[in-house]
C-alpha cells in the first residue's frame, strides 16, 4: 500500500480508504456493490480494484501497510527483544489510530459485519506468526517451541486492549502504557529472548568420605553464600 493507506490527501481530503470505510458504515457493508463505492470514492471499477483489490481489501488497508512495516522492522532490528517488540507494536498502533474517526468508524464497521471480524481474526494471526517467527530467530539455545508461540499471542493480546481502551475511552495515555507493559510482558519471558540470566557458579568440593553429608552440605552453603 503507498497513498492508499494515507489518512488525507496531499489537499487536505480525506483520504480513498477514509471515504470508503465511511460509505461503508453508513450504507452497510453487505448492501453496497463495488461499483457504488467506487463511485463513492470517485474511481473507475478497473482502478478501484487495481489499488485495493475488494471492498473489504479497503476496510484492511491500515493493516496491510502495518504489517509490511511491522515485517521491515523485526527484519532489520538490532535492538533488544523486548524494545524491538515495543517499538514494533507502537508503530503497528500509530499507523492504526493515524486517522481516529476512520479508525472508530472502521472499528464499528467491523462490529457489525461478522464477515470482516473473521477478516480481522486472519489478520490478528499474520501478526502472531510475524512476531512468533522473530522470537524464535532471537530466542536463546534451549528455549522450548511453545515459547515464542506463548509470547508473540501475549504481545498480540495486550496491543489489542490497549487499542480498545484507546478506542473505547479516548484514552490517550493507552500507548504510553502499551510500552512499559510489552517491554514488562518480555521481560517475564527471560532469560528465553535474551534476557540476563542470573550468575552461575561452580564450586569444586573435597572432603574426606567420612565426612558427615550435613557438615558437606554446610560447608558448601557458606561458600555459595
Amino acid at each position: 500500500m503507498t497513498d492508499s493507506a494515507a489518512p488525507h490527501g496531499p489537499d487536505g481530503s480525506a483520504s480513498p480508504q477514509a471515504t470508503a470505510v465511511r460509505y461503508l458504515t453508513e450504507h452497510g457493508y453487505e448492501q453496497t456493490t463495488t461499483s457504488s463505492l467506487a463511485d463513492a470514492i470517485g474511481m473507475s471499477r478497473s482502478t478501484f480494484f487495481r489499488r485495493f483489490g475488494s471492498k473489504e481489501d479497503v476496510v484492511f488497508a491500515d493493516h496491510d501497510l502495518a504489517l509490511s512495516q511491522l515485517q521491515e522492522q523485526l527484519d532489520s532490528s538490532t535492538l533488544s527483544a523486548s524494545a524491538t517488540i515495543a517499538l514494533g507494536t507502537l508503530e503497528v498502533s500509530r499507523v492504526l489510530t493515524r486517522d481516529p474517526v476512520t479508525a472508530r468508524m472502521r472499528a464499528q464497521l467491523l462490529r457489525s459485519t461478522p464477515l470482516l471480524r473473521e477478516r480481522e481474526l486472519v489478520i490478528t494471526h499474520r501478526y502472531e506468526r510475524m512476531f512468533q517467527r522473530y522470537l524464535a530467530r532471537v530466542a536463546l539455545p534451549g528455549t522450548p517451541d511453545w515459547g515464542a508461540i506463548a509470547a508473540a499471542a501475549a504481545v498480540v493480546a495486550v496491543h489489542n486492549a490497549a487499542l480498545r481502551r484507546w478506542m473505547k475511552f479516548g484514552d490517550d495515555q493507552a500507548f504510553g502504557e502499551l510500552e512499559r507493559e510489552l517491554t514488562a510482558l518480555i521481560a517475564r519471558f527471560s532469560p528465553w529472548f535474551g534476557g540476563e540470566r542470573d550468575a552461575s557458579r561452580v564450586v569444586v568440593a573435597s572432603f574426606d568420605a567420612a565426612t558427615a553429608p550435613e557438615d558437606v552440605l554446610r560447608a558448601i552453603a557458606s561458600e555459595l553464600g
